[in-house]
């Protein structure tokens, strides 16, 4: 007798190949927990992978600039973006994808997986002449670490984008001095009428262009970390 006609050996290969079927769905789920753990080892790496779900969810919803990658926001509270119409029917949560190329922004609600609104945005600085389809503007801003603790203005970067959409990142870099105290807005433009409400929504206090500091004349604000962030 052949040793596959053998029952006994039937019976083992059988065995074996069970144990390999009720292994592979320990594998899969062992495989997405470790890449969940190295995600959450790494919070950047987790911001960008939430990011890239909500970009890829919303271009099966609708047809996105392909020429840029869009800044992705978080609202955070609804009430206080309530008086934009763009928020109107808006909900903690939902998220905004803000294209400055295209001018285009775009509100989408994660949970439903519907687009709540689409809007053109105004790029130019805050004296820029408002149109009644514009609904959102977006600032050019920089941020300058003021203090000695080393990627400051990255994390704060992070948590900007959930607090508003209005500002765009142009820049990080470290301040001339080292001993802010306090976090400052400079409105680099000096005659936007969001820069106080601003300061009231960030916690920031609005002063001039300290001396020693520069910007980008491209810039509309200039946010200074002091040790207040730290």
């Amino acid at each position: 007798m052949k040793w596959w006609q053998n029952r006994n050996w039937k019976i083992f290969l059988i065995f074996i190949l069970l144990l390999i079927a009720a292994s592979i769905p320990s594998l899969y789920f062992y495989g997405k927990l470790r890449n969940l753990r190295n995600l959450m080892a790494d919070p950047q790496a987790l911001r960008n992978d939430e990011v890239r779900k909500t970009i890829d969810a919303v271009g099966k919803l609708m047809v996105l600039p392909e020429t840029e990658t869009p800044t992705v926001a978080t609202v955070s509270d609804e009430e206080k973006l309530r008086q934009q119409p763009f928020f109107a029917n808006a909900k903690k949560g939902d998220r905004v994808l803000i294209y400055p190329t295209a001018k285009k922004a775009i509100l989408y609600d994660p949970v439903l997986n519907k687009i709540i609104e689409v809007s053109p945005i105004n790029l130019a600085s805050g004296s820029a002449t408002t149109t009644p389809t514009e609904s959102i503007k977006i600032y050019k801003t920089i941020l300058l670490n003021g203090t000695q603790t080393v990627g400051l203005t990255k994390t704060y970067e992070e948590s900007l984008q959930a607090k508003t959409a209005n500002l765009e990142i142009i820049d990080r870099d470290n301040a001339a001095k080292k001993d802010y105290q306090k976090s400052l807005l400079v409105d680099l433009k000096g005659n936007s009428p969001q820069t106080q409400k601003l300061a009231d929504l960030l916690k920031l206090t609005v002063s001039k262009l300290p001396e020693g500091e520069s910007a980008s004349p491209s810039a509309d604000f200039l946010i200074i970390l002091g040790s207040d962030r730290q």
